[in-house]
């Protein structure tokens, strides 16, 4: 927490303590610090027990999946991204409008996966 630039009193009584040590195993640290930084207090935080008791104690379980490497990722194959303002960084595709004024999605000729021109 003093890393993330929070600098509270850790004095709390044993049973806080027992309740610290189940949500790092449960939630784990960096969740912790996450909440802590996205909470908003009317007042200066001086005592941990405040993260505590305003959610600490109701912070989920760590997933226990695997997070996705980049071969589970359909795109890790994609070539990079060409950074032209019309073209969508996620899908890829650039919004064209015809003669008549109507609006379609179009693969970006420089960087989508479908262009003409993938090396082998």
């Amino acid at each position: 927490m003093t890393d993330a630039g929070l600098d509270v009193s850790w004095q709390m009584t044993a049973d806080d303590w027992q309740s610290i040590a189940r949500i790092v195993q449960r939630a784990g640290v960096e969740r912790m610090v996450k909440f802590a930084l996205g909470a908003k207090p009317r007042t200066p935080v001086r005592f941990a027990t405040f993260y505590l008791k305003a959610g600490w104690l109701g912070l989920a379980p760590k997933s226990t999946k695997p997070r996705p490497s980049q071969r589970d990722d359909p795109r890790a194959d994609w070539p990079t991204w060409c950074k032209d303002p019309e073209c969508d960084e996620v899908d890829r595709t650039r919004q064209t409008e015809n003669a008549n004024g109507l609006r379609s999605v179009r693969p970006c000729p420089e960087c989508h996966p479908s262009r003409k021109d993938k090396a082998a």
